[in-house]
């Protein structure tokens, strides 16, 4: 097996005085010496006597370049680039191993971005148990199919998993243990357990990989692939661990995004709402603080989010309390929200004249816990933006006039 990226390499070669170089000492325990990070390295211990103590010599090492570091917010790890032979099993302490595990969850932690976040975990999982393909793929409930999100192959800037796309249908019996059960699996080719279609072991080039399930809160989000390119690569139960420990880190930051991106679809479905029956809309709590305006109140009254954020209803708009609660209706279907005629003070003093209607946001035990205020401007009412635009026409004409002669 070649060295590692950033590795020390031994030389056998002897000096010109004759004497050999000293070998690099083997861990307790080992029969076969190892390499080891030149940072990680410890002090070397001194000979105790004869002539090796007057005539010790420094071995021989050569360097490659330094290997890349991810930096997390407050520690930075080191990334092996996999471009040679990955390290052997031995040669990763619990303590790197440790190190690696605590610098995935930084970056979930730390990483905003989730493309970014994939592709460094991509980059850095196949290390952790020895083998050099990696690939994360996101599962969608609607198509029922698996699609690639990041992977990492070394040597290689894009590898056969990019632009994959694997219908459940096509691999039954892996989904069923990936999606009900929630189950690792390993597939061999070589013994006819791959569980892929023949088409997608040869696009694989599959010769044995570990799958674990990304699952989260009761929702199954994606699988975590790894493989070896070179070689067929026995995974032992503590590889396995390692690779699930990183897969529910990975599953974290998959579901973090899909509430992100849920919670913008959900704002832009209330924003086309309020656009199609109102003018503007205000968001207060239950105690009638204001939690939010959008822009359509914004240019009503003049009001911006970050000025009355927290003040009450009452006294940013100069209204009464009692004009400020809900308004209820009985008719055949019940209790309904009644709209009230209010005058809100704008930002400028003015008043504008609009209709109120208040609904109350209800939990599933029914309490209380926002109130929208959907408003309405009275015909011929003029907002708070109009009124700025008339300003600011009067200003033009006042520059356009001549000055006397």
């Amino acid at each position: 097996m070649g060295p590692h990226e950033g590795e020390h390499q031994e030389e056998t070669a002897h000096d010109q005085d004759g004497q050999p170089d000293e070998p690099v000492d083997a861990a307790p325990g080992d029969g076969d010496t190892h390499d080891c990070d030149s940072e990680a390295e410890g002090p070397e211990e001194r000979p105790r006597g004869g002539h090796e103590a007057h005539n010790r010599l420094p071995r021989k090492v050569v360097s490659s370049p330094a290997a890349p570091v991810i930096t997390g917010r407050k520690r930075s790890y080191r990334v092996w680039p996999h471009r040679r032979a990955v390290a052997e099993r031995e040669e990763i302490g619990e303590t790197q191993i440790l190190a690696a595990l605590l610098g995935v969850a930084e970056m979930v932690g730390g990483v905003s971005d989730i493309d970014e976040l994939v592709a460094l975990i991509a980059r850095v999982t196949p290390g952790l148990v020895r083998v050099d393909r990696c690939a994360i793929l996101a599962y969608d409930e609607a198509s029922r199919e698996f699609r690639t999100i990041g992977s990492f192959a070394p040597g290689m800037r894009r590898t056969p998993f990019d632009g994959l796309r694997i219908p459940e249908a096509e691999i039954p019996w892996l989904a069923q243990r990936l999606i009900a059960l929630r189950l690792p699996a390993i597939l061999k080719a070589s013994s006819g357990e791959a569980g892929l279609s023949p088409a997608l072991q040869q696009r694989l080039s599959l010769k044995s990989a570990l799958v674990v399930p990304l699952a989260t809160r009761g929702r199954f989000l994606g699988l975590l692939w790894l493989d070896d390119t070179r070689s067929p690569h026995y995974f032992t139960s503590e590889e396995i661990n390692i690779v699930q420990g990183v897969g529910a880190q990975v599953a974290i930051a998959l579901d973090g995004a899909n509430l992100a991106e849920q919670l913008d679809l959900e704002r832009h479905r209330i924003e086309s709402l309020v656009a199609a029956f109102a003018d503007g809309l205000v968001v207060a709590d239950r105690e009638m603080r204001i939690v939010s305006i959008d822009a359509g109140a914004e240019a009503l009254v003049g009001w911006q989010t970050s000025e009355v954020r927290g003040r009450r209803m009452q006294e940013v708009f100069e209204i009464s309390e009692a004009e400020a609660s809900v308004g209820w209706t009985k008719d055949h279907r019940g209790f309904n929200s009644a709209a009230k005629e209010l005058r809100l003070r704008a930002r400028d003093g003015n008043a504008v004249e609009c209709m109120a209607q208040a609904v109350a946001v209800r939990t599933a035990d029914g309490d209380t816990v926002e109130i929208l205020y959907a408003l309405r401007r009275k015909p011929g009412t003029r907002g708070y933006e109009d009124r700025v635009l008339e300003s600011i026409d009067g200003l033009t004409e006042i520059h356009t006039v001549e000055p006397p002669e």
